[in-house]
Order: structure tokens, then C-alpha cells, then sequence
């Protein structure tokens, strides 16, 4: 490895930057990459070529112009990037530059005088992080022929920080999704609590539905007799329902293997109340199910179907009932009519 000292305490200080809650964003790390290896951009990509998305994050961000200008030209031609190609078709490497894939050269290819030259970019550093195999994540840094080719040193500076920026992406993935199934959850009337295993719950959005699940309580004791005390491979999703407070709560239990237990809870009362609801309404007990199902999660017939274990010609027949009943002509027109009941 051709690193010095100095590059070395550097890269002690990169996973620390990284390592905060919530994870930092992607324009933070471009910044600290652009600290550790000179580079007049970098960006962050994520490409999945067999539709054409590609998303990305640019620093320095007077940058971000120039590249919505150009990136129609760079979807026309991205099938001659020379490094993507080779990520492709050996997995991933390590970091590569132009030069280590010189044939055809760069400067040869539409790619090259269409995006890159118009760019000001010349020379290219990549590191591609695991993915799918039809999906190219990783980060591009990009030198003008003023400031001259990556080094032997940046390449392996990139290789070291490859492990840390790999984690990264990891952590913001696993945090969207997780703030979009808690949002759906809440929606649905579902509250998501992670709850230690000393018993104390860490995160809750059950606070406004009882103090008793707040974060930083304890949970009710019938509620701890549910989590397990210590989770092993064979270790399932459980569900009871318990009393709280003189309150009936469905609890569902999702051990795991690092960190808190995630329980989903909903009050009872709540499930009975919307139920009775609509059936005041006019609809029928399995008619009520299919229409809370679509009004929580907004799905298609067959979600629908596997959802409630029916056959998804009978969620259509029963949805064709709610909508009759409810006056309306169309799922979205029936999604709103239920959530304003």
C-alpha cells in the first residue's frame, strides 16, 4: 500500500465522520473524499442500466447545473464508460482509472467528446460497491488535464475508504426504508416502537396513543414477558394481544439478531371503531376488511389478496360493492372517501 502517515491517520478519522445517526448525507461524504484525494468533482452513483435510472449526487454543487445539462448525453452513451464495462463484466475490482482500461481510449468514444470533454473532465477514478449485478453503485472522482492523472496513492487511498463508503450506503438505504414502513405503519394505525433488552423502549411513535409507550419508559410488563431474552437463529415473528392501561393492544414481536426488538402495536379499540364504521355504512364484515386494507396500504388487488388470504377475483368483487356503497368510481377516489371516515 503506498500511503503514508499522514494518509493514514486520515483514513482513521474517515469511519468517525461517517458513524453518526442519521447517517451523514451524500453530499458530506462527496466533501470529506474531496479532502482525502484532490479531485476537481465526485460523484456518488446509482445506476440500474436496464431501465435507464440514474440518480447521483455531485460535489462541488455548482456542478449539479452542468450535469442536469449534459446527463441526457451521458444516458445516450453511458453503454461506452469503459470502467463500467469492466465492473461489469469482472465484478467488483477495486478502485480503476481510465488508464488502466486503455483500450479503446476514452477520448475516442461519443461518451468521451458528447459528456466528459464538454465537462472539463479528462482523467477518472471509480470504486464500485456491491450491488446487483445489473446495478452500479459506487463514486466517480473526475480530474481536468490541467490537474493531471490519478496516482498510485489515490487509487489506493479509494480502495481503503471503499469498506467505509460501502457501509455508508448501506445505513442511508436501511434508514429510508425503515422511515417508510414506520410512516406506512403509523398510517395504518400501527404504532413502531424498538424496545432494549433491559426494557426500555428506545424510539416510539405510540407516544400520543399512551404515555405508558413512550420512549424512555419501560414497558408494561405484559408487554416485556413478549420480548425474547435472547435471540437465536430460529427466533420468529410473534403475535398476542395483551391488555395496557384497561386497553387491548395487538402486539406483533420482530426479534433481532442485533440491536432492539421492534414491536408494532395497535389499540384494539381503534381496529373495532373503523370496522364499525363502515359497517354502519352499509358494507359487510369481509367487505370491511378489503376496504380498511385498501385504505391503510393503497394496494393492488392481488397485495390485497395476500394480505386478507383471499383470491384477488374476490377482493374485486368485493371492492366493486365498497365502491357502490361509498358512491365513488375509481380506488383512489375510494382511498379518500374511507381515510375521511
Amino acid at each position: 500500500m503506498r500511503l503514508d502517515d499522514t494518509d493514514l491517520r486520515s483514513l482513521l478519522e474517515f469511519p468517525a465522520a461517517l458513524a453518526t445517526d442519521p447517517a451523514p448525507d451524500f453530499e458530506i461524504v462527496l466533501a470529506l473524499i474531496r479532502t482525502l484525494i484532490p479531485c476537481d468533482s465526485v460523484s456518488f452513483n446509482d445506476m440500474t442500466l436496464a431501465t435507464g435510472d440514474f440518480r447521483y449526487a455531485i460535489a462541488p454543487p455548482d456542478e449539479q447545473r452542468l450535469a442536469r445539462r449534459l446527463k441526457s448525453e451521458y444516458d445516450r452513451y453511458a453503454h461506452q464508460h469503459p470502467l463500467i464495462d469492466r465492473a461489469l463484466s469482472v465484478g467488483t475490482t477495486g478502485a480503476i482509472r481510465f488508464c488502466d482500461v486503455p483500450d479503446p481510449p476514452i477520448t475516442d468514444t461519443d461518451l468521451y467528446r458528447c459528456f466528459y470533454e464538454p465537462f472539463g473532465i479528462r482523467y477518472q477514478l471509480v470504486i464500485r460497491l456491491p450491488s446487483p449485478a445489473d446495478v452500479v453503485v459506487g463514486y466517480a472522482l473526475n480530474r481536468s488535464a490541467e490537474n493531471g492523472e490519478f496516482s498510485d496513492r489515490d487509487v489506493d487511498m479509494l480502495n481503503a475508504l471503499a469498506g467505509y463508503l460501502a457501509m455508508h450506503h448501506r445505513l442511508v438505504m436501511h434508514s429510508g426504508r425503515s422511515r417508510a414502513m414506520a410512516g406506512e405503519a403509523d398510517r395504518g394505525g400501527w404504532a413502531v416502537l424498538t424496545v432494549r433488552s433491559d426494557g426500555v423502549i428506545e424510539v416510539s411513535s405510540a407516544r400520543l396513543l399512551s404515555p405508558a409507550l413512550s420512549s424512555g419508559q419501560r414497558v408494561p410488563a405484559a408487554v416485556a414477558d413478549l420480548i425474547p431474552a435472547r435471540v437465536g437463529s430460529g427466533s420468529e415473528t410473534t403475535s398476542q394481544d395483551v391488555t395496557i392501561g384497561g386497553e387491548r393492544w395487538r402486539c406483533v414481536v420482530h426479534p433481532s439478531r442485533v440491536g432492539p426488538t421492534v414491536l408494532l402495536m395497535r389499540r384494539l379499540g381503534d381496529e373495532s371503531a373503523e370496522a364499525a364504521q363502515l359497517r354502519d355504512v352499509g358494507l359487510t364484515p369481509r367487505q370491511t376488511d378489503v376496504a380498511l386494507e385498501l385504505a391503510r396500504t393503497g394496494g393492488t388487488n392481488a397485495q390485497l389478496a395476500g394480505s386478507l388470504g383471499m383470491s384477488a377475483g374476490t377482493v374485486k368483487k368485493h371492492l366493486e360493492a365498497v365502491f357502490r356503497v361509498l358512491g365513488v368510481d375509481s380506488r383512489t377516489a375510494a382511498v379518500v372517501a374511507l381515510r375521511s371516515l
